[in-house]
């Protein structure tokens, strides 16, 4: 639906500009997506948002750009990901993962779990591609492997709060959570954050309440 809606987009921006333009160099990179082709359009669709008296066009025609791009690199370095370092291939698994591609993601967290099976980062983050999927059973078992190997991975403990939530083992949730604000979340150095103190203290009183029922 994403892809069909910037289509027709750029699609109604076409029909908008003059014949002479469909040469430009965005166009010349629709026509031949490629890292020089790609320079060039975002070069010269920048210089038409800060100089064209429509500026929001381009700024879609930017957008849609970009996302082809980003698609269009995914999909290379998924065709060689036998290829890429371990670093690589988890930084590829986390793209797939903030891009909402979670059975992606999870196939290759799936292989570096094998290779690596005492590395916590992959078994927490597929713990939360599977609690994105709603597969909360997956996410435990996921999210366990990660505390085991890792007993201070204060973000492991938070997305397992979470899971327990949903698996309404409330009790339990409670005391990962507890383990969580016994630990630094700056331990892991990890750029993610599960929830925000606010969204914390929320969870922390939603599950003492569901404990008293």
């Amino acid at each position: 639906m994403k892809s069909l809606i910037l289509a027709l987009v750029l699609l109604c921006f076409a029909n908008a500009v003059t014949a002479a333009e469909n040469n430009d160099p965005i166009s010349a990179y629709l026509a031949n997506p490629d890292h020089t082709t790609f320079e060039k359009a975002v070069e010269a669709a920048s210089d038409s948002v800060s100089q064209s008296s429509s500026p929001n066009l381009y700024k879609l025609r930017l957008a849609y750009i970009a996302e082809n791009e980003v698609s269009r690199l995914l999909n290379d370095l998924d065709s060689i990901k036998a290829e890429l370092s371990t670093g690589e291939l988890f930084t590829l698994a986390n793209i797939y993962l903030s891009r909402s591609e979670y059975k992606l993601a999870v196939a290759l967290y799936d292989s570096l779990n094998e290779a690596y099976p005492k590395w916590s980062c992959p078994w927490r983050h597929k713990g939360e591609a599977y609690y994105r999927l709603k597969d909360f059973n997956e996410a435990s078992a996921a999210l366990q492997q990660a505390i085991a190997t890792n007993e201070k991975h204060y973000d492991a403990y938070i997305w397992m709060a979470m899971t327990l939530k949903e698996l309404g083992q409330y009790s339990a949730a409670l005391k990962h959570l507890d383990k969580a604000l016994e630990l630094s979340p700056d331990a892991e150095q990890s750029e993610d954050e599960a929830l925000s103190q606010a969204q914390i203290d929320s969870l922390y009183k939603e599950l003492q309440d569901r404990i008293r029922r």
